[in-house]
């Protein structure tokens, strides 16, 4: 019986998803596409303020399949930036002191950053967030403003808004290749540690099953005076570069992600997974690192291209 009820109990096969996802959705959402995004499954709707507001829809979908779910607005309803920033403008309270509005068209958000952002998410009578994507016909986020107008981060958003096209494509090939059927049953894990161990710095470890091989950091070491000794042992394993699925980084010190503009300057076109906060403070300690290698007259290993491209490769999560 336990075996049985097990076997319930698991998640539907990525060929089963689609079909569970539109049994399950009653037709007031209004669902006019389902993508795969990356790691998540994109849910396309009209009627987003349904979905919001009876949002256990979407929590029992995720029990049933597993799978992380975000609801995304349909292109057809989304105002023009400007009329959806004075909409936006209009309902937010002045006590929170509006600073920016960011739109990113290859998810349909738009990030609100205000000085006060706990003003915006306490009380859906004071700003009422499903009302607001009704209206605007975009997804809101809320972010805290920074003390100081960041050039860094205006820097990620510009490239992002610029990149929009291609990073749409990126996440819908990235999804498409994970939610794929398994190619085997096997379930064998093997770590490979190519630097940060016995040492300090250049941190990077491969996590290989016989589905995929994915990087987890790839840092180097700074204080180290050949490149054996400061550059992960990428060629150790004779591992290319399509090779690899996707690139984890941990955090955002150059021990961990020094390295990582390097790949993408020799060919590396997946997926870089990171928290929200570590693309910022990566791109600072990345281009800073360039700076420092000029002043001490030597020629660095990357140039500011190549972190721009950081930016457009990476999926950034909560």
């Amino acid at each position: 019986m336990q075996r049985k009820q097990q076997q319930k109990e698991l998640p539907p096969s990525s060929q089963n998803i689609m079909a569970t996802i539109l049994q399950s959705i009653p037709k007031e959402a209004s669902v006019t596409k389902i993508e795969y995004e990356g790691p998540r499954i994109a849910l396309y709707t009209n009627s987003p303020r349904y979905l919001m507001e009876n949002n256990e829809t979407i929590s029992n979908l995720v029990s049933v399949i597993k799978k992380r779910i975000v609801v995304r607005t349909d292109e057809s309803i989304r105002k023009p930036e400007d009329d959806a920033r004075k909409i936006i403008a209009s309902l937010v309270p002045e006590d929170a002191k509006l600073q920016n509005t960011l739109f990113d068209t290859a998810t349909g958000e738009v990030s609100i950053e205000a000085k006060r952002p706990w003003l915006l998410q306490r009380n859906a009578k004071e700003f009422n967030h499903a009302e607001v994507t009704e209206q605007t016909g975009w997804k809101i986020r809320v972010r805290k403003a920074t003390t100081v107008p960041s050039r860094t981060i205006q820097t990620i958003n510009a490239t992002l808004k610029q990149a929009s096209t291609e990073r749409s494509k990126q996440l819908k090939q990235v999804g498409d290749e994970i939610f794929r059927p398994r190619l085997t049953q096997r379930t064998e894990v093997s770590l490979y540690t190519l630097g940060g161990f016995g040492q300090v710095g250049r941190s990077s470890l491969l996590l290989s099953t016989p589905e995929s091989k994915i990087l987890i950091d790839c840092g180097i070491n700074p204080g180290a005076r050949s490149p054996m000794d400061a550059f992960p042992r990428l060629d150790s394993l004779n591992l290319t570069l399509d090779d690899l699925d996707a690139v984890v980084i941990g955090h955002a010190h150059l021990d961990h992600t020094g390295f990582l503009p390097t790949l993408c300057k020799y060919g590396y076109k997946g997926p870089i997974y990171c928290t929200e906060p570590t693309l910022p403070m990566m791109n600072l300690i990345q281009l800073d690192a360039i700076k420092v290698a000029a002043a001490q007259g030597r020629t660095p290993i990357y140039s500011e291209r190549d972190v721009k491209q950081i930016m457009r490769q990476t999926i950034t999560l909560p």
